[in-house]
């Protein structure tokens, strides 16, 4: 914008230079180059942005990205994940079912499959293990895969706690019995666990966290806003019945893997829609990084760096919300200032131009235009510091 600006200028001045002289060259020609200036344009996004970033930081809100922040009152969907986000992330066991040996045996099976386990259900079997004074024995080999469970060897044998699907899909067997209480415990929405040695099913950890109620008030007032939203989660279809009725929604995605979440928001983008994520943990990554808008929620394992940056980063759930609206609010300061922008041009520019000639019907000059120039920046700056 600036070299066209300059470009003009310089080429009515040069015309200027050889029909009337150098006064009326350097008079128009500087005219010009200071209405037709960028200065307004500039004025009316950057510092706007700004301002609704130390907005945004007051409510421990932090950006990187001013294009998702213009782009966020576009959203017409949010995904997130059940597990962390719409639950408190304190899990407890509630259940352990066993076959051909002992709780305790089963627990500390388990616990020891899980001693370096990350997730959050490995990390609780293991504390619970560990409470009950259990003595545990050190895999010679893990190995952890995401939205699936840990694979261990322990004494030569092959010990798994993960979700039933994975598990029986390594050709390990499972009882009728153990299936219709896994079934039983999924429709209660407990979290199931199902674990082996070998290709043998040896029985089962439930575990249950309770709903995080700022969660379910969140996902009400998404609804009044008019957005969609969309729960990820690893859990089996099972499971479904027991989240549609805490949150009362039917828009559900189970049994998905970290690259299966990626897919369903995708899906959503596909449709013509303006999807943003919530995520917490490194599970939550892939589908934060396909969606339009990424917000990462604090208190998980997934953490901003320099090869990973998030459009968002939010104290909690609420602070969507208050990002939102922040955007909204810019979004409309940003519209307002482009107009005045625009005006500044429309009254600055032709008198400028039309100076240029000898009869001119507009006297104008270089202060005339910078004090014109002065008093749009100022109401361009006057409009992005409002309030209200």
């Amino acid at each position: 914008m600036l070299l066209i600006d300059l470009l003009i200028s310089s080429a009515v001045a040069s015309w200027l230079y050889f029909t009337r002289g150098i006064d009326a060259a350097f008079t128009t020609g500087l005219s010009i180059f200071i209405t037709f200036s960028p200065i307004c344009l500039v004025l009316a996004e950057p510092f706007t942005v700004y301002l609704a970033g130390k907005k945004l930081a007051a409510q421990g809100v932090t950006f990187s990205n001013p294009k998702a922040l213009k782009l966020l009152p576009e959203v017409e969907v949010v995904a997130m994940p059940y597990n962390r986000v719409l639950t408190c992330d304190e899990y407890y066991i509630t259940d352990l079912i066993t076959e051909g040996l002992k709780q305790s045996e089963l627990l500390m099976m388990a616990a020891s499959a899980e001693r370096d386990a990350e997730h959050i259900l490995g990390r609780t079997i293991y504390a619970a293990a560990i409470s009950r004074g259990l003595r545990l024995n050190k895999p010679t080999e893990f190995d952890e895969l995401q939205g699936r469970g840990v694979e261990s060897i322990i004494n030569k044998i092959i010990v798994r706690v993960g979700s039933p699907g994975w598990i029986i899909s390594k050709n390990v067997s499972a009882s009728i019995n153990l299936r219709t209480k896994i079934d039983q415990l999924l429709v209660k929405g407990k979290s199931t666990l199902l674990v082996s040695t070998g290709r043998l099913a040896r029985g089962i950890i439930a575990l249950k966290d309770s709903i995080n109620e700022d969660a379910r008030k969140f996902l009400t007032e998404l609804r009044q806003n008019k957005i969609e939203s969309l729960i990820l989660t690893a859990q089996p279809k099972k499971m479904a019945y027991r989240i549609a009725k805490d949150f009362d929604t039917d828009n559900i995605r189970t049994s998905l893997t970290p690259e299966g979440k990626a897919r369903e928001v995708q899906i959503f983008r596909a449709k013509g829609k303006t999807v943003a994520a919530i995520g917490t943990d490194l599970q939550d990554l892939p589908a934060l990084k396909i969606a339009d808008v990424s917000f990462l929620l604090a208190g998980g394992s997934l953490k901003s760096s320099a090869e990973t940056q998030f459009d968002f980063e939010i104290p909690s759930l609420e602070s969507f919300l208050t990002a939102r609206e922040i955007s909204l609010k810019l979004v409309g300061l940003l519209k307002i200032n482009r107009r005045l922008a625009l005006l500044s041009w429309i009254i600055l520019v032709p008198p400028a131009i039309l100076s240029a000639f000898e009869t001119s019907p507009v006297p104008f000059n270089p202060i005339m235009a910078a004090v014109g120039v002065a008093i749009f920046s100022a109401l361009i700056l006057a409009n992005s510091l409002r309030k209200k």
